[in-house]
């Protein structure tokens, strides 16, 4: 059977280590027992223990694609997935209930020995909100899953599945213009196309994604229009959790960033507009305000950063990408 191991960095050196010491795992107060594959520290530094066993022993599901070479781990809403042979250093972590997902950076390769994967512990910790901790007297690792924390934020300024946090991009919006240039952009914008790409962004946030009303029945005014779907789905959430929401996308031509240029065009091809998204709830479940912990409240006014993205062409009309901060603050 294909084992997957799981890394463990502990701030402790391979050369000073006791390598006669049985290094053990302990998920809160439970000691993981390892039939097969035991737990070692690499020449790296690096703390070794089977993935399986420590997925499993909170309830998780692992899985191996043998065919595509992919291991999936599966617990809750959180699915994480990675290619041992890819290039990257990277895992995918995805939200399968909600329309949220995120690359993380692993802190080294994983690598295969002996019919076995071996991957850094960030992975599962960060994948799943669990926090790792290394007990160097007592030589042994802890997951601690008591004190999960989340792994996708929610924003209530959109519907759930509309946006991104910029949490999932490591990074803040000062810099992300940065994060998602494809090259080296330069290209001027006229006035003209300042003021059209925010236009675009707000109507698509506003009228598209953003403002709904669940006590109003669903008319859609350009019902084969690709951004039609979108809406109804933005509609059906609203109909589920009783929201009336309004919201206000706000702006500046001088707020924008090319992305991607055109390659045989010369022309910008994706571009994003920075701006800030204030939103009201006039109207919201009990059950849906519950899940901000008392931070959103019916009939008052918040704010949040915002960026929307979006392709220039002529299929995509109205569609775009909409990514929130990670916080929202009242506002007079």
């Amino acid at each position: 059977m294909f084992a997957l191991i799981l890394g463990f960095a502990c701030n402790i050196s391979f050369a000073s280590t006791p390598m006669q010491r049985e290094l053990k795992v302990y998920v809160d107060d439970r000691e993981v027992k390892f039939p097969d594959a035991k737990p070692y520290i690499s020449e790296a530094g690096r703390t070794m223990v089977p993935i399986s066993a420590v997925a499993e022993s909170f309830g998780a599901k692992v899985d191996w694609d043998a065919v595509l070479r992919k291991v999936t781990i599966t617990y809750d809403d959180i699915e994480i997935e990675f290619l041992p042979d890819y290039v990257e250093d990277v895992m995918l972590v995805r939200s399968i209930e909600k329309n949220q997902r995120k690359t993380v950076q692993l802190d080294s390769k994983p690598v295969i020995r002996n019919d076995r994967t071996y991957l850094p512990y960030r992975a599962i910790s960060e994948a799943f909100g669990y926090k790792v901790y290394w007990d160097e007297k007592e030589y042994k690792v802890i997951v601690d899953t008591k004190d999960r924390q989340p792994v996708f934020y929610i924003n209530p300024g959109l519907s759930d599945n509309d946006y991104e946090c910029i949490a999932n991009y490591n990074t803040d919006f000062d810099n992300l213009a940065q994060v998602l240039k494809r090259t080296d952009v330069e290209i001027q914008l006229t006035d003209e196309m300042r003021e059209s790409y925010l236009y675009r962004a707000k109507n698509y946030i506003e009228n598209i994604i953003g403002n709904v009303d669940y006590s109003k029945e669903f008319e859609p005014e350009f019902p084969t229009a690709p951004f039609t779907p979108v809406m109804e789905e933005v509609y059906n959430d609203a109909v589920k959790n009783s929201i009336i929401r309004e919201v206000k996308f706000i702006a500046d031509p001088s707020d924008i960033e090319v992305l991607m240029i055109h390659p045989i065009e010369n022309r910008p091809y994706k571009v994003m507009v920075l701006g800030r998204l204030e939103f009201i709830y006039h109207e919201a479940s009990d059950e849906y305000l519950e899940k901000f912990g008392g931070k959103l409240k019916k009939g008052v006014r918040y704010s949040t950063k915002i960026a929307v993205t979006f392709e220039l062409k002529p299929n995509d009309a109205g569609l775009g990408h909409a990514i929130l901060d990670n916080t929202f603050e009242e506002i007079e």
